[in-house]
């Protein structure tokens, strides 16, 4: 009894000696989803775990992650649905709210959620309701935290040629298609790094679709502004198909030709953006489509060879890129398998408080950000080395107006808004953003089963089609075939469903 009594008391003195914060504190799972070339280590970082300033003890919450890269998170995250078991919060990387909100009620509403229990995020919706409006279901509940970072840009990618490799070759910046092809040619041809081989360049760099990176943004030079979802608006607001636009065909025989003189890199129709950056910062690229050149993880050395260069319109057509609106995207949901709402709305706000979001997405205070002495963020230029933070794994939701009356542009920041704002006034961005269609409108449940089975076969198709239209070439019959079988996949019925959701909402905001 003695015995058993000491360890008792010894129990209770111990349990005494723990801060109640710590002691109180609550648990949450939270799948997270983060970039595919970032090295995080969430569980570790000080951002969520510093004992005094950390998320966990500013919000009285844990977080035990499932990190997922973004390759890998469509097809674990709808096996984590499937199975019924879910995390408490899922951050980032997306979800079908339609489905899984509206008609599944795996994820809960956040209307009530937010005003009860998220004063920080709530004010940011408050001042700005267009944008709040925009995070809504076709319901007209809330099923996801939003996200926004302003940066004052218009498109996902600009066309980079390498300068140096010009200038050793004393050739100029191309201004027309023809140009550009001699200086695909010279790149492939003539020694353009200079280090004796003339046989290790590889003319122009990439991957076939992807939306930054992808060799299918040559199709612009024929007006065709490519997407994701393979749909967009027109200039008057009508739906309409890239994947059937009037300049695809001779886009792609253009391309298809360069493919196979050796002008463009032979892996670019399989390769993923990894492997293209690997290339780019290995210095073996004289040509790419690419976000902006620093702060993307390769050498100064490198990236400052490269010029931004207007894209080219090709005969009879006019240059067109896809239009990047910035509005709220995906960045958190909490599911039906949640018990406790209250710890893990707290959580998720307590980095919405102002000096979270900045180091969350730069760096700590001091270490990558300073207020200057007009008390304006002001942002150390970032490293291209490994993140320690969240990044764009963090919480963060801004207005423009808000975001730059207090935050000095970083220079890297800076140099993707001057590409936008030249490619602005060149005139070679599309007028209706096709993100008014993946972003904006609200679909019904139905709409959006419906949408998913089209869209899946749809795509699937498009992306094989355009690999071997580059890699066989461009026949009459494998047209015919081409755009028998859209027909086939129902793509009218696909446009005319985003047609029609898209007339709800125009009028709906007018």
């Amino acid at each position: 009894m003695k015995k058993t009594l000491a360890l008792l008391l010894a129990a209770i003195m111990l349990l005494a000696c723990i801060p109640a914060s710590l002691a109180e504190t609550k648990e949450i799972s939270v799948m997270i989803w983060y970039r595919d070339i970032d090295d995080l280590d969430f569980a570790n970082m000080p951002y969520f775990n510093d004992p005094e300033n950390g998320i966990t003890a500013q919000s009285g919450t844990h977080a035990t992650f499932n990190q997922v890269k973004g390759s890998d998170w469509s097809t674990k995250v709808n096996l984590m649905l499937a199975s019924g078991e879910y995390p408490d919060v899922i951050v980032r990387g997306g979800l079908n709210l339609e489905m899984y909100g509206v008609d599944q009620e795996i994820l809960i509403p956040l209307d009530d959620v937010i005003d009860q229990y998220m004063p920080n995020y709530k004010a940011y919706l408050d001042a700005d309701p267009a944008l709040a409006q925009s995070l809504k279901s076709s319901n007209g509940k809330t099923y996801q935290i939003g996200w926004l970072i302003p940066q004052n840009i218009n498109t996902d990618s600009h066309l980079f040629i390498n300068k140096v490799w010009l200038d050793n070759l004393g050739l100029s910046v191309p201004t027309t298609v023809e140009e550009f092809e001699k200086v695909l040619i010279a790149f492939r041809d003539q020694d353009a790094d200079g280090d004796g081989n003339p046989s290790n360049e590889i003319p122009m760099g990439g991957t076939l679709r992807n939306l930054v990176d992808g060799i299918a943004h040559l199709m612009n030079f024929w007006g065709v502004a490519y997407n994701d979802i393979d749909i967009a608006l027109d200039d008057e607001g009508r739906v309409y198909s890239p994947l059937t636009a009037e300049g695809l065909r001779p886009a792609l025989e253009t391309i298809s030709r360069w493919y196979n003189e050796g002008l463009i890199d032979v892996e670019a129709v399989s390769q993923d953006s990894n492997a293209a950056e690997a290339k780019i910062n290995a210095g073996n690229v004289g040509v790419t489509w690419r976000w902006r050149m620093s702060a993307m993880g390769t050498d100064e050395a490198i990236y400052t060879q490269y010029t931004c260069v207007i894209p080219f319109s090709a005969d009879g057509y006019h240059a067109r890129l896809q239009r990047y609106l910035e509005i709220p995207s995906f960045g958190a949901a909490i599911t039906a398998g949640c018990k406790d709402v209250e710890a893990a709305a707290k959580w998720l706000d307590t980095q919405f408080a102002w000096e979270n979001m900045i180091s969350g997405y730069n760096g700590a205070k001091g270490e990558f950000w300073f207020y200057n002495d007009d008390n304006m963020v002001e942002l150390v230029p970032m490293s291209d080395g490994t993140r320690t933070v969240p990044g764009q794994s963090s919480m963060m939701y801004c207005s423009g107006d808000e975001y730059f009356s207090k935050v000095v542009m970083a220079s890297h920041r800076i140099e993707k808004t001057e590409y936008c704002k030249a490619y602005e006034e060149a005139g070679v961005i599309e007028k209706n953003s096709w993100n008014i269609l993946s972003r904006l409108i609200s679909l019904t449940v139905e709409e959006s089963t419906e949408k998913d089975l089209l869209f899946a076969e749809i795509h699937k198709y498009a992306n094989e089609s355009l690999s071997n239209f580059i890699v066989k070439g461009v026949t009459d019959d494998g047209w015919n075939t081409y755009m028998n079988t859209l027909n086939s996949l129902r793509l009218s019925d696909y446009m005319n469903l985003y047609q029609t959701a898209y007339d709800r909402y125009v009028e709906a905001n007018q």
